[in-house]
């Protein structure tokens, strides 16, 4: 499985695997193996690569976790690769002017809901992209019309590919 944390010094890519009783955790180029038993208090006693460290994990709410350990209270926000995309595409194309929209991460085109030149308000659908077995509708976040469209139904797509421009 795949996640991202954000996280005060930035956002960092979490590969987690489970494999009988231990994880595998891997941060950028770094495995961890972790072994993991939760005391009654609710704290998790971790084995890391043969250290121990006693963590508490709390949920304060919209993916955002609260992590007590020795080293102090940190706050940290967990998300899905999809997820983490389509906010950092969403704050990309904020404004006003041209718009280019692309592709938040490989797929594959399912459908093309609108044609160039036609008129769209604000949360209406303009392409289907199929993406880790789920179909996600990619919905414009202004009024405006598309100007071009990049792609047609069926087409193969990578993340960062242009889906279509609106003004």
């Amino acid at each position: 499985m795949e996640l991202i944390v954000k996280h005060v010094d930035g956002d960092m890519k979490v590969g987690i695997e489970r494999r009988g009783g231990e994880y595998r955790v891997r941060i950028g180029d770094k495995t961890y193996v972790i072994l993991s038993a939760e005391a009654t208090s609710g704290v998790r006693s971790l084995l890391v690569d043969g250290g121990q460290y006693e963590v508490a994990v709390r949920s304060i709410g919209d993916d955002r976790y609260e992590v007590t350990s020795s080293a102090g209270v940190e706050q940290v926000q967990v998300q899905d690769p999809l997820t983490h995309l389509a906010e950092a595409a969403h704050e990309k194309q904020a404004g006003t002017g041209r718009q280019v929209v692309e592709a938040y991460m490989p797929g594959r085109v399912v459908s093309v809901l609108v044609e160039e030149g036609a008129t769209v308000r604000a949360g209406e659908g303009v392409v289907v992209l199929e993406a880790m077995k789920m179909e996600n509708e990619i919905q414009v976040e202004r009024d405006g019309v598309i100007a071009k469209v990049h792609v047609a139904t069926g087409q193969a797509v990578e993340g960062g590919d242009p889906l279509f421009e609106l003004e």
